[in-house]
């Protein structure tokens, strides 16, 4: 036992002789005691050739490189999450369907892809990078190699037609394509017309050796053998990776807006409103390195890259990644079905449209068994710490019905394209603190909300800070209410570092975007009671009717909530007599036998006679996007725009 550990000391002489510094002799002296003693033997005076545990140098580099990462955060400068996957070496990182991939694995493969990237674009020239892949490892590689050449990343969905794919490339003005095998057939033709150059990745980059020779399994991920890591001047350099000061002033993302009310704009997210975000979220839903994410997102969204797969791998987490959303696989997941301990997960982030069809998996598989109702129940209250929705508004039904299964009440938060995450509801609930469906919550840490009701030249202004109301981790810790009780309607602007700077290349719509510094979302909101609830777009979702100003999430959560209906659309049309018509639009379980009459009168029992529409449209569906959005003015012009309409039945 003690020469096998002098030996192995010895073979680590390298990884050690290359790291110099004033305490690199008395660490070695240090060491070599304590080893010779172990095998009889006081050295007095260890030549230099004698090598350390390597054991203890990986943590004495990996102890040093956390210092370097903290340094550069209390300079205001930015560590990407690629950089930060050097602290969590060995660890799972991504679970997808080729297998189970480490930090250091991720993260050498991304080495690997960025020097490809530099050499058609050069080092941090910002040059756009579109990237089609699947949900996968891929992903992550393509994104992060974007990152790790200094480049700015343009993620696109497969799924898209080929015209809206031109669209992005063209108008992100990319100079290079990125593609897996699979979807080389997408994107070849695209790279052909427009005359860019496509690389293609794939999950061998994971397996690649480093420089052609495969470091044995003692070698150390931080051992100057795998060029990962380096020293200079007796300072710690991650090798080839550009530094705190590029990222902190740099561009990261260009996310394309989901086009709900117009042509998609592309957003421009730098590396520090991402670091803002990662910020933000870690102290508000306490996001750790023992949490598991079970992901199944579309990724060129915030919800899906961001706040599902970044802000996770960021801290240390793993992410378990489905190729698509399939509610008898989510289950599967949830539930640790024939799972082993690798692929187990404790939170999962969906939109309504997911939690609806969950629902309708549980109903028809365990529905009708009550011992697997109660097992569900106790499993998801004991396995699964966090449940989110987000994207969409979440009905009422979904709500309540979500939690008699899981008992959970699903988190509901407030974000956009433009400013990420900005609102959300607590994670601790308690005497103080609840989620109340429909409502969004309080700013997160490090956000400013202002609702401004401008009729009555009124405003509430209210700010998010770490550990204080909402954030605050004591038990039923105090929430002011900065208006007294009495609400306030208008609206709604944000403003915080995670802010996006621009979009590209349209200044002055950008301009028009902002009012003294304040982000303007489009979004009315209203905060009563603790927290903000939010009434809709202001140009879709805010009806003027007969001189009232209606919501359509409000009348749309009550229509959700009858017996028949399976999803829900309320718009505006115009109207000489009452301004705008509200209209519902509504697809039900059974056509034959729904009766439109019978839904009236039993809305006079739920809303005020002016919120009752004037028109009720059923229709087999109601589009949504991949995020479980509807676009509503696509929706009034396939209803009313040019007279071909679905089968559909009409009451005035």
């Amino acid at each position: 036992m003690k020469m096998t550990k002098l030996l192995r000391a010895k073979r680590c002489l390298e990884a050690v002789a290359a790291f110099g510094g004033a305490g690199r002799t008395a660490l070695i002296t240090q060491y070599a005691r304590a080893l010779s003693t172990q095998a009889g033997k006081i050295i007095q005076n260890p030549p230099q050739s004698i090598p350390l545990d390597p054991e203890l140098v990986h943590a004495d580099l990996h102890r040093r490189l956390a210092g370097l990462y903290e340094e550069e955060v209390q300079k205001k400068l930015v560590v990407p999450p690629f950089k930060r996957a050097l602290l969590h070496g060995q660890k799972s990182a991504i679970r997808d369907q080729t297998g189970d991939y480490s930090f250091i694995q991720l993260y050498e493969a991304v080495k690997r892809l960025a020097i490809q990237i530099s050499s058609c674009c050069g080092s941090a020239s910002q040059s756009r990078v579109a990237f089609i892949c699947p949900n996968d490892a891929t992903y992550v590689i393509s994104q992060w190699a974007c990152w790790f050449s200094g480049q700015i990343a343009v993620p696109l969905n497969p799924k898209y037609p080929q015209n809206l794919l031109e669209y992005y490339i063209k108008d992100s003005d990319a100079s290079l394509l990125i593609a897996t095998p699979e979807f080389q057939n997408v994107a070849q033709p695209l790279a052909t017309k427009l005359d860019k150059k496509l690389l293609l990745v794939h999950h061998d980059l994971l397996k690649a050796e480093n420089n052609g020779t495969q470091p044995d399994e003692e070698t150390s991920y931080l051992d100057p053998k795998r060029e990962n890591l380096l020293q200079l001047n007796d300072t710690l350099v991650v090798e080839g990776c550009l530094n705190g000061e590029f990222y902190r002033d740099a561009n990261a993302l260009i996310l394309y807006t989901s086009g709900t009310t117009g042509n998609p704009k592309g957003v421009v997210l730098s590396y520090a409103n991402l670091d803002a975000q990662f910020h933000a979220l870690t102290q508000a839903w306490k996001v750790t390195n023992a949490d598991s994410v079970l992901h199944a997102l579309p990724l060129n969204h915030v919800h899906g890259t961001i706040n599902a797969l970044n802000l996770p791998l960021t801290l240390g987490a793993k992410c378990v990644m489905l190729p698509k959303f399939d509610s008898s696989m989510v289950w599967s997941y949830l539930l640790n079905v024939n799972m082993t301990t690798k692929e187990r997960v404790n939170m999962f982030m969906g939109v309504p449209t997911m939690y609806s069809l969950l629902i309708k998996e549980y109903d028809n598989v365990f529905g009708k068994n009550a011992r697997m109702c109660d097992y569900v129940k106790t499993h998801c209250k004991n396995k699964i710490r966090l449940m989110i929705s987000g994207s969409a508004p979440l009905p009422g039904t979904v709500f309540k019905r979500w939690h008699d299964i899981s008992g959970h009440n699903l988190l509901e938060r407030y974000g956009m394209t433009e400013i990420g995450m900005a609102i959300s509801n607590p994670l601790i609930q308690d005497g103080t603190r609840s989620r109340k469906q429909g409502c969004v919550g309080m700013p997160l840490p490090g956000v400013d909300a202002k609702i401004v009701d401008k009729e009555n030249n009124k405003e509430l202004i209210l700010q998010g800070a770490a550990n204080e109301g909402y954030w605050n981790g004591a038990p039923d810790a105090c929430i002011p209410d900065p208006t007294n009780g009495q609400p306030i309607t208008g609206h709604l602007y944000i403003r915080g570092r995670s802010v996006f700077r621009e979009y590209w290349q349209k200044p002055e719509e950008t301009k028009s975007e902002f009012e003294d510094g304040w982000f303007k979302t489009g979004d009315a909101a209203e905060y009563s009671n603790g927290t903000v609830k939010l009434l809709g777009r202001t140009s879709v979702d805010i009806i003027k009717c007969g001189g009232f100003k209606l919501s359509a999430l409000e009348i749309e959560t009550v229509l959700h909530e009858h017996a028949d209906t399976t999803d829900v659309a309320v718009i505006g049309i115009p109207d000489e007599t009452w301004g705008s018509k509200l209209v519902a639009v509504v697809s039900v379980k059974d056509a034959e036998t729904f009766s439109i009459p019978r839904l009236l009168l039993w809305l006079e029992q739920k809303l005020p006679k002016h919120a009752i529409p004037k028109e009720v449209k059923l229709v087999k569906d109601i589009p949504r996007n991949a995020m479980g959005k509807i676009n509503k003015k696509e929706l009034i012009h396939t209803l009313y725009g040019n007279g071909e309409h679905q089968q559909e039945k009409v009451v005035k």
